[in-house]
């Protein structure tokens, strides 16, 4: 029997995540949906393959990986015990990482 692994978004990411659908929304409601729908749908795939994505080019060696939805970023660490995923942040990638992003 496969292991569930637990996914937990940080408040940075949930906060990061509704800026981005609000500011979709101004100007296209159905893009805002669709949009927060792929994210669900891409974060949710985490639970079955935590080690999916890549790791963050520009933390190599910090265990932060990320999955890419269109121009977004979600950055997340996968931790074996317990077994859980934290979602760390949603962002633009054209915007530059300047230090890794923590958990708080």
């Amino acid at each position: 029997m496969a292991r569930h692994t637990q996914l937990v978004w940080t408040q940075p990411a949930i906060d990061s995540l509704l800026e981005i659908v609000r500011h979709v929304q101004a100007d296209n409601p159905t893009a805002a949906h669709r949009f927060a729908e792929q994210i669900k749908s891409k974060v949710s795939r985490l639970a079955a393959f935590p080690d999916s994505g890549r790791i963050v080019p520009e933390f190599p060696g910090s265990g932060l990986r990320e999955i890419i939805v269109g121009n977004y970023q979600i950055i997340f660490r996968a931790a074996k015990r317990p077994p859980r995923v934290e979602i760390l942040t949603v962002r633009h990638g054209a915007r530059l990482l300047s230090e890794a992003p923590e958990s708080h």
